[in-house]
């Protein structure tokens, strides 16, 4: 077990006269999730733009891989630390690689230097380090590979130390949690709307995820579905609630209300403003869907733009154009593609014409919401007062609040 983990953080340099704010707030999500997995009191410390952590029990396998789910982060590397002296560096690298359990046949040495008072600049240590490994290590039969290596021997020389590590966990990268406003993410069993939240995990987005359960018209399984997709999706937060609104008996009044063509079209202009009441409730800043443009009916541009019209809220759409294939691909990456697979009710699907209507007409659509409008917004607040509330932790445990 390593005794020290050198984190490095992205897009730091971005931030200007916000960097110490950011940099706090990423601090603060990893001093939790070690807090959370490690047994221990954990010192951390600001080194360059670097998070430097001790353990003296040392770093658990899943502490290192909650850390890789942290939105801010670029890196993550097991390290051993010695004195500024080049001489050292050789006798760690024999210990790492007498501990490995495959022999790597090729390497290359990656140095990073910000002491740049240190009297050798990267490319210089690099070589020199790859030329004793060479020369003082003959028994491991290295061979330089600079293009393709199957070991990186990564230095960092700081002010004070210089790091060693041979292996790099690589973060999600992006803003740090909770510094780029709380929304309100809709979810669905698919594969769109997990992938969706994903990607504004990287943004630095705080979430709440709002799941519209059309009992008595589905069972229970779709709701178990929800409860593992955001099971994983709550990893990548740092604490986060998701609300689940009984939006059957709702769907069904509007269904016996309005044309059956324009069913789809109107159960997702209330679902958004259902979102958007939630999201007024929380003193949440925008909303997010899994949109993708053109997939279906109800994502033409025509139709995304009327409901759009009536829409009290911002609605991002991170994966607008995106390929399905592009989709698929991430989900499988965030573990997010075997559940999005398991089949489940659809409600609206049920509730749904054979012929959506493609091309609405806005004079028609536009008067009913014009007309019902308090009818609806009542029934809405009325739905969002009998939601269930559940708590996800930052493992992704759940527990039911309501």
């Amino acid at each position: 077990m390593y005794k020290l983990l050198v984190i490095s953080i992205d897009e730091l340099w971005l931030k200007g006269k916000n960097r110490p704010a950011y940099f706090r707030a990423i601090k603060k999500h990893v001093v939790d999730v070690l807090t959370h997995y490690q047994d221990e009191v954990i010192p951390i410390k600001n080194e360059e733009q670097r998070l430097i952590c001790t353990s003296e029990k040392g770093f658990n396998q899943d502490a290192i891989l909650a850390l890789q789910k942290v939105p801010g982060l670029h890196s993550i590397q097991p390290s051993r630390a010695i004195d500024l002296d080049l001489e050292k560096i050789i006798d760690e690298v024999d210990l790492e690689l007498a501990s490995m359990r495959e022999m790597p046949r090729t390497f290359k040495v990656i140095t990073k230097r910000t002491n740049k008072r240190f009297p050798h600049n990267s490319m210089e240590i690099s070589r020199y380090i790859g030329h004793l490994i060479l020369k003082k290590l003959p028994q491991y039969k290295l061979v330089v590979d600079v293009h393709k290596p199957q070991l990186v021997v990564s230095l960092k020389v700081s002010d004070q130390h210089i790091y060693i590590a041979t292996k790099t966990y690589p973060g999600i990268g992006g803003q740090p949690f909770n510094t780029s406003g709380h929304l309100i993410t809709l979810l669905s069993g698919g594969f769109d709307s997990p992938v969706a939240s994903f990607l504004m995990n990287k943004r630095g987005c705080r979430q709440t995820y709002l799941f519209f359960y059309a009992y008595p018209f589905v069972g229970q399984n779709v709701l178990d579905k929800i409860l593992k997709l955001v099971g994983i999706l709550g990893q990548y937060q740092n604490g986060s609630k998701l609300y689940v609104l009984p939006f059957g008996e709702f769907q069904k009044e509007l269904s016996d209300h309005i044309k059956p063509d324009y069913r789809t079209l109107f159960f997702r202009k209330y679902m958004l403003e259902a979102a958007a009441l939630l999201k007024s409730r929380l003193k949440a800043d925008a909303i997010i869907t899994g949109d993708v443009l053109s997939q279906v009916s109800s994502q033409t541009i025509g139709n995304l733009a009327i409901v759009d019209q009536l829409t009290p809220a911002m609605v991002l759409r991170p994966l607008i154009g995106f390929n399905k294939s592009e989709i698929i691909e991430i989900s499988r990456k965030i573990n997010t593609h075997d559940i999005s697979t398991i089949p489940h009710d659809d409600a609206c699907a049920m509730f749904a014409p054979k012929h959506p209507v493609l091309r609405p007409d806005p004079e028609y659509f536009l008067s009913f919401a014009k007309e019902n409008q308090v009818k609806y917004e009542v029934l809405l607040n009325q739905v969002l007062d009998q939601a269930g509330i559940y708590q996800i932790s930052i493992d992704g445990k759940i527990n039911q609040l309501k």
